[in-house]
């Protein structure tokens, strides 16, 4: 393991760690039990292995896919770069993870804010493994931009509170009986594929910057996709903190 790797994991794990400890303690009345707070985090570790296999068959060796994106006009072709390489297929494996735990583990998920730490669990996971493998070599230019990637590190957390928010509510309201929930579902899996497709179509993919007429515009939405996302994390993070109350008190009785 090289100086970047390792810097990059405990940075990451320091990070993200103490943002999911302390949403662990925050729940009321009492915290999740240590199984249930860690089998998700290894669970999101093996949904990037396959979310990354997925993605480079979609996109990175799909020749016919990839020559067809570079005819498309710039913001077209960053949009279906990034929806095809990392959006769709990393938050569709998330989503199936956070499904496949909730089912296994339903006796023990007790309320809506579980649901939300069983996402940002997952996210958790899939960081570490993501961040480790997006580490390069030990030169000043390779760890200044790992650095920057630290700006964002818990974008993969809150995707999947956001998710997790949704599927919660899906099945609290379900347990009221109130009706059809598959609205809550479709938010819960297309809302972070659109927020991070959207981001990486303005800052890994962005098609703008390799063409030099139109390389001020891709500048202007790199920063925009590195100031932004951070922004819409740190929201997600206090909202989350004020409405843990909210969460909590939303119960899943046994049906």
């Amino acid at each position: 393991m090289n100086l970047s790797t390792a810097l990059s994991l405990i940075i990451t794990v320091f990070v993200c760690g103490i943002l999911y400890y302390r949403m662990v303690k925050r729940e009321i009345p009492e915290p999740i039990g240590w199984i249930q707070a860690l089998v998700p985090i290894a669970l999101g570790m093996a949904t990037m292995e396959i979310s990354g296999f997925i993605g480079v068959k979609l996109f990175f060796a799909n020749t016919a896919l990839r020559t067809a994106v570079d005819q498309m006009p710039s913001l077209m072709g960053s949009l279906v770069s990034a929806f095809m390489a990392a959006g769709m297929p990393e938050e569709v494996i998330k989503f199936i993870a956070i499904i496949l735990f909730a089912t296994i583990f339903k006796p023990r998920l007790k309320n809506v804010y579980e649901y939300i730490l069983l996402g940002a669990a997952v996210g958790f996971g899939f960081t570490i493994m993501e961040e480790m493998a997006y580490s390069g070599d030990d030169t000043w230019m390779e760890i200044i931009y790992m650095l920057l990637r630290k700006v964002s590190v818990p974008a993969h957390m809150a995707f999947n509170m956001l998710m997790g928010e949704f599927i919660g509510i899906a099945r609290y309201r379900k347990v009221l009986k109130k009706e059809s929930s598959v609205s809550y579902y479709i938010i819960a899996l297309f809302a972070p594929i659109i927020i991070h497709t959207i981001y990486d179509a303005f800052t890994a993919l962005n098609k703008f910057i390799v063409n030099p007429d139109s390389f001020v515009s891709g500048i202007i939405l790199v920063l925009v996709g590195y100031i932004g996302l951070p922004v819409w994390i740190i929201y997600m993070l206090i909202r989350c903190k004020k409405k843990t109350g909210d969460f909590c008190s939303m119960i899943l009785l046994p049906e």
